[in-house]
């Protein structure tokens, strides 16, 4: 019987609270009189082959022998149609090629030749011997690729929907100017893109759909005797839904839908399927219900996390209170989610059936901190941060060498010569030196021969710096990845049979994203780096790395496009958020979101009723519902956002308040919110008692020369001291990526120095300093200090500008007269505490004598700690510190920190004072941040009070730090805002943990 003798068959409807695959199984089997072999049968994507050939296997149902029938996704079967009666298949050029050709196109419309049309072109075209391609820099083919990414993708929408564009005109005020351009003659490179791939014998997946609906005719010839079932569609595109109505007139094709039975009934139906109802409308088709709905009420919970962390917290428990986890799924709507899942799944029965991008794998991640080093390579090097980031990399941490594992050591010690080092540096220069300490000391590499162990080394660097240096071809590139992964591979050992998911995206990388490089148009065209390197990381974000779960049994992890017309017992929806479902669309700068509509491409409602209609169908079929979700407001990003709850969900939960007649709160089940007792926490001083082990570190510290540094240090903060002079606990090492406080420091008193050299010993005038000879010196000084390398450039220039200003007004601000006794002297005194008599030492930037006193001068580029003058006269103060001993409870140290804040100027004064024997008449602070004046110690008191203070007070407060330093009985830490910037902060306090909250 032919097709001629039959009616169109009647829209077939499963209820989608109803096993789809088991009722398409029973009806394919039906309407082929049990020959299945005959049966096509075309299926949106692949996934649903896999669940229905295991039902072929496993169903008592088929009548055995049999064949199995022609099973295709609507891709594989659009290509199919396409190619039918070629006598050359077309060969499938990647994004790379797609892109390449499309500039070829701009580049010949923007120097006017006229495009092959298939009729004349229409006369309202504005098309001019250069046209307005002409604008463009079409010799910038850095600049065109990303434009050509989305110009690609805008030509598969276009295809996909049996569509030729136009020419759109007056863009400018909705796009940006180059985006305007391309809209404006969007039909001419339409025609010129479709006329080169014909001519090439080339084809894209949209363009394979494309042909398919210009062939609709041949479908009858191709499927002679074959009956065709198009099943569990939703939301077709153009050219579907041509070669879907030539398939159901001309082949009588039948379509099985997954939908809400009530569309048979012609009742209303749920709003995600409005899809489905239009297609009915359109094609005025019955309709059949194969099944009688089930009655399936799932049983949902929500639960409200804080983060994602939280959510994986609450899915782990539910897996583990589940007994079995047969006919589960977790379900992610963004494919990002899965490395940090796979961390909370139990480790049993666990298979992944979805996507996952490669450009967020950590293969991508070492390929983008290699790139990111070429990026920010110098003269003097690469970025000393991206270094530290390649060697810590675990694949290359954990590449062995004679089944030893050397280069975690190796790394590590280079880590710590990068830190000590420059802001730019060569990790090349860094390698010989470790391994000469290494051949030294022996330390890890024992087992490993040195020759060896330098040549991996010296291999790595070659492969991730040296080769990368000179890439200048997409085939170049290729050449590198490929030597990278043989390197990878080679000496990763059973690092890839160890972790799955990682040897998979390895695998993505040689066979996908290597041949389309190697295999490219434009292989052999010389660009520069910045260019290459967007191909590479674009060509890797397109491609998503595909695991097939294998059995079809135990847990099964897959995204959202991934479950659809399967059925689950229990579904785990994870991050049901606003952001996921429906999503929010990602802005398209070469045609927005609101235009797409208007020229006939799915636009976001459509893509928000598909969404609906994948995640309510999967609800409907199960049994037991776990959603997930972030509560907070909207942002991007994947863990630390917080989002709202999806509106889905907010039907479903309104849907339960109209059940149960009450709103449904946070932390009351159904809504359960995901929380943690936090136990209330007492945070106390760490003291530290004294013991004899500190004594003895005290005894060899004291037993050099103390310095006034030293002093502040304790003054500050004793527990401070305690981890930095007894303990030498230094903070981390690390690259000064800031402004250089003491290089700037020492540059300003060496050229201080030499300037004032000369007039040591005279008395001089404020008129015989030349300040153009300060500055001239301080230029000179300056460009041979090596502040340029060290100093980030902004911080130099403003350096180079405000030092001569600043050292300007120092000199103006300088008394009338004055004779330099002294300039960078250094000296040592005797000072008593406690019976014990302590060397104590420092460097006297500067000493003038005027009016008869000696002055004592130290020059600050930073800010003086000036004590307060009401310490020498506060007689509590001192009262305390005269009766103080270990065991008094009145401690003055604290006070005195407050009031003196630091020791550093007095203890200069008292050790010129001692050291020389002459009598200091003050002591002061050269400002040179500022104006350049002189503040000094004491600025109210006569000449009689700052001697008496030199030689009474300030031994008396050297001694009372030494004596405290040595006999008190515990180091207590001291609160300030010191402990802002103190490495040691966290080591003050400790944590007792009360009653929980």
């Amino acid at each position: 019987m032919t097709f001629s003798d039959r009616t169109i068959p009647p829209v077939a409807i499963i209820p989608w609270q109803n096993d789809f695959l088991q009722a398409l199984l029973r009806y394919v089997t039906e309407h082929t009189d049990g020959e299945t072999g005959r049966a096509v049968i075309v299926f949106p994507h692949s996934r649903p082959r896999r669940y229905l050939l295991d039902l072929f296997r496993t169903s008592p149902d088929i009548p055995r022998p049999c064949l199995i029938p022609q099973i295709l996704p609507v891709s594989e079967f659009l290509s199919a149609v396409s190619t039918a009666g070629s006598t050359a298949q077309p060969r499938t050029i990647e994004l790379l090629d797609r892109v390449g050709l499309l500039l070829e196109c701009v580049r010949e419309l923007g120097i006017g030749e006229q495009p092959p049309s298939a009729g004349e072109m229409p006369a309202s075209a504005t098309f001019t011997p250069r046209g307005p391609l002409s604008a463009l820099p079409l010799t910038d083919a850095r600049r065109f690729f990303p434009w050509g990414m989305r110009l690609a993708a805008l030509l598969e929408d276009f295809y996909n929907q049996g569509l030729e564009p136009d020419d759109y005109h007056y863009m400018e005020g909705d796009v940006v100017d180059f985006a305007a351009r391309l809209l404006e003659q969007l039909g001419s490179i339409h025609r010129l893109y479709t006329g080169r791939l014909d001519a090439e014998n080339w084809t894209t997946p949209g363009y394979d759909a494309f042909r398919a609906a210009h062939a609709a005719d041949s479908l009858p010839a191709m499927f002679a005797g074959k009956i065709i079932f198009i099943a569990g569609f939703y939301g077709l595109t153009g050219v579907e839904k041509k070669v879907f109505t030539t398939l159901r007139s001309a082949c009588g094709a039948h379509m099985v839908l997954h939908t809400d039975p009530a569309l048979a009934a012609k009742k209303p139906v749920h709003w995600s399927c409005k899809e489905h109802e239009s297609l009915l409308e359109q094609w005025q088709a019955g309709t059949v219900l194969l099944e009688e709905p089930e009655d399936r009420h799932a049983t949902i919970e929500y639960h409200e996390g804080f983060d994602l962390h939280s959510q994986l917290d609450a899915l782990q428990k539910k897996l583990t209170q589940t007994d079995s986890l047969e006919q589960s799924a977790v379900v992610l709507p963004d494919s990002g989610m899965l490395m940090p899942l796979l961390h909370h799944l139990p480790r049993k029965d666990v298979n992944i059936s979805m996507g996952y991008p490669l450009g967020k794998s950590p293969l991508a991640q070492l390929l983008d901190t290699i790139m990111d080093l070429q990026e920010g390579r110098t003269p003097s090097g690469y970025p000393w941060r991206r270094i530290i980031d390649l060697i810590r990399h675990p694949y290359l941490k954990m590449l062995s060498l004679h089944n030893a594992r050397p280069l975690q050591q190796v790394f590590r010690h280079m880590e710590r010569s990068v830190r000590q080092g420059a802001r730019h540096t060569d990790p090349r220069n860094l390698q010989i030196e470790y391994l000469a300490e290494a051949d030294a000391t022996g330390a890890g590499t024992a087992a490993v021969d040195d020759e060896a162990l330098a040549a991996l080394v010296s291999r790595i660097f070659d492969l991730t710096l040296t080769r990368w240096e000179r890439v200048s071809t997409p085939q170049q590139l290729a050449s590198v990845l490929a030597d990278m992964c043989t390197l990878l591979l080679e000496q990763g050992a059973d690092m890839w049979k160890r972790f799955p998911v990682d040897a998979e995206c390895m695998y993505r990388l040689m066979h996908r994203v290597i041949p389309a490089l190697r295999e490219s148009t434009v292989r052999d065209a010389e660009l520069d780096s910045g260019l290459l390197y967007t191909i590479l990381r674009e060509v890797m974000n397109a491609e998503r790395v595909p695991f097939e779960a294998e059995p079809l049994t135990g847990l099964q992890v897959m995204g959202m496009l991934e479950a659809r017309l399967l059925r689950f017992r229990r579904v785990y929806v994870l991050d049901a958020t606003e952001n996921n479902l429906p999503g929010v669309p990602a802005n398209d700068p070469l045609l927005p979101e609101n235009l797409r509509g208007l020229l006939g491409l799915p636009d976001i409602r459509h893509r928000e009723r598909v969404s609906a209609y994948n995640f309510f169908r999967l609800i409907k079929g199960a049994r037991e519902v776990t959603l997930l979700y972030q509560a907070g407001t909207t942002q991007s990003g994947l863990f630390d956002e917080k989002k709202q709850r999806s509106r889905f969900l907010e039907e479903l939960i309104w849907q339960d308040e109209q059940r149960t007649g009450r709103l449904l709160q946070a932390g009351t089940p159904p809504l359960h919110a995901v929380s943690y007792s936090i136990p209330a926490i007492s945070l106390h001083d760490a003291v530290i008692p004294r013991s004899a082990a500190i004594d003895d570190r005290i005894r060899e510290l004291l037993a050099r020369p103390v310095s006034a540094t030293m002093l502040d240090s304790y003054l500050r903060c004793p527990v401070s001291f305690f981890y930095e002079r007894l303990c030498r606990i230094a903070p981390a090492e690390q690259v000064n990526e800031g402004d250089d406080h003491l290089g700037v420091g020492d540059l300003m008193h060496a050229v201080l120095q030499e300037f004032f050299t000369p007039y040591a010993g005279q008395e001089i005038t404020r008129g015989q300093l030349d300040a153009k000879a300060l500055t001239g010196l301080f230029h000179q000084r300056l460009h041979s200090s090596g502040l340029q390398d060290t100093l980030p450039y902004d911080s130099y220039c403003m350096l180079s500008v405000a030092g001569p200003e600043r050292l300007t007004r120092f000199l103006n601000n300088q008394p009338e007269t004055t004779r330099i006794l002294k300039l960078e002297e250094a000296l040592e005194a005797k000072v008593e505490a406690g019976g014990s008599t302590y060397w104590i030492a420092g460097r006297l930037d500067r000493v003038d004598e005027r009016d008869g006193c000696d002055i004592v001068l130290d020059y600050k580029t930073g800010t003086a700690r000036k004590p307060a003058q009401e310490v020498w006269k506060s007689e509590d103060l001192w009262e305390k510190i005269a009766r103080w001993h270990p065991a008094a409870e009145d401690d003055p140290l604290p006070l005195l920190s407050d009031a003196l804040r630091s020791i550093q100027l007095p203890f200069y004064l008292y050790l010129y004072a001692t050291a020389c024997g002459r009598p200091a008449g003050n002591a002061g602070w050269i400002a040179l941040r500022d104006s350049g004046k002189e503040e000094m110690l004491f600025t109210a008191a006569g000449r009689d009070e700052v001697q008496h203070a030199a030689a009474h007070q300030i031994p008396a407060i050297i001694g009372f730090l030494l004596q405290h330093m040595t006999t008190s009985s515990c180091f207590r830490p001291r609160r300030g805002k010191h402990c802002d910037w103190c490495f040691y902060a966290n080591l003050c306090t400790f944590r007792l943990e009360g009653p929980t909250g």
